[in-house]
C-alpha cells in the first residue's frame, strides 16, 4: 500500500462500522446518520487526514451531496436514489476485508462508483473526488 496510513486505523475502521452498522438496520435516516459519520470523522482525535482513510469524508460526503440534488437532481427519485448509495456503500463497507489493503480497495471502487454518477454538465465529471 503506498499511502501513509494513520496509527489509529483499527478505531477508525471502528468508528465507521459503527455508522455502517446503523445505515443497514434501516431505522434512522442514512443521509442523516452518513452526515453524523462525517461530523465524527472531522474529530481531531479521528486521524483521517492521509492516505486512504483521509478520503473517506469526501466519498460520504458524496453520497450524501445525492439528497441535495448535487452534482445531478434526479427529480422525484432523489431521496431513493441518495438511500440506495448509502446502503450500497454500508453493505460493501461490512462486506470489505476491514485493513489497509481492503480500505484502499473501498476507497478506489467508491471514487470510480460516485465518478460514474450522472453529472449536471452532460456526463463529464462535475469535480474531481480523487483528490
Amino acid at each position: 500500500m503506498t499511502d501513509t496510513v494513520p496509527a489509529s486505523l483499527p478505531a477508525v475502521i471502528e468508528l465507521v462500522d459503527e455508522y455502517m452498522y446503523r445505515v443497514l438496520k434501516g431505522a434512522e435516516d442514512s443521509v442523516l446518520v452518513i452526515g453524523e459519520l462525517m461530523g465524527a470523522l472531522t474529530e481531531p482525535n479521528a486521524e483521517v487526514s492521509e492516505g486512504s482513510v483521509g478520503k473517506l469524508y469526501p466519498i460520504f460526503g458524496d453520497l450524501s451531496d445525492i439528497v441535495d440534488g448535487f452534482p445531478f437532481d434526479y427529480g422525484d427519485g432523489t431521496e431513493m436514489i441518495a438511500q440506495r448509495e448509502i446502503r450500497d456503500a454500508a453493505w460493501d463497507w461490512l462486506s470489505t476485508v476491514r485493513n489497509a489493503d481492503g480500505l484502499e480497495i473501498y476507497v478506489d471502487r467508491w471514487i470510480a462508483r460516485s465518478e460514474a454518477l450522472p453529472t449536471a454538465e452532460d456526463g463529464r465529471p462535475f469535480r474531481d473526488i480523487a483528490r
